[in-house]
């Protein structure tokens, strides 16, 4: 009986140890592309709702260079990374020294460190034994001005960013 027991507990601490995977990219995702050049940033962070605070899932510094108007991925986190199972519906992201470039120009379009919301439409299940890219769509167009180069008044960068689930269409 106690052979049985402990094959319980065993199995019971092997069951708990189980984990998924998730690499997190960026892409502008817009309906039209375009010549606009890209927005490069770094990004400090990722972090998850954890009752009323956010824990971090991942930290930086990492440059990312986000193609604006186009639907490609940018990896955040070179390759995937093991989460626990988890349902995430929103991830805060921080990133500083956000620069439009294009072409042979640069200009600087927020300094400090920024962090946003990104919301999922729907919660996004990740299972246990999962492999999933999610990728933080930033819809640029809702905010960014590509010809001053600059945030459109009234509006806050990153804003309406999106998180989904990315799916390689190639």
């Amino acid at each position: 009986m106690r052979i049985f027991y402990a094959l319980l507990i065993i199995v019971a601490i092997v069951g708990c140890g189980s984990n998924a995977s998730v690499e997190f990219g960026m892409n502008d995702e817009a309906l039209f592309d375009g010549e606009a050049g890209d927005l490069a940033m770094r990004v400090l962070s990722i972090e998850v709702p954890d009752g009323d605070t956010y824990a971090t899932l991942w930290e930086g510094p990492e440059y990312v260079p986000v193609e604006l108007k186009a639907s490609g991925f940018t990896s955040i986190t070179n390759g995937y990374m093991d989460v626990e199972p988890r349902t995430i519906s929103r991830v805060r992201v921080t990133v500083d020294s956000l620069i439009h470039v294009q072409q042979t120009s640069s200009t600087l379009v927020i300094e400090p460190a920024y962090s946003f919301i990104a919301q999922a439409f729907s919660p996004i299940v990740i299972g246990e034994d999962d492999e999933i890219r999610l990728v933080i769509v930033i819809n640029a167009e809702t905010w960014f001005n590509e010809s001053t180069g600059q945030i459109i008044q009234g509006h806050d960068p990153f804003e309406d960013a999106a998180l989904r689930i990315y799916y390689d269409y190639q």
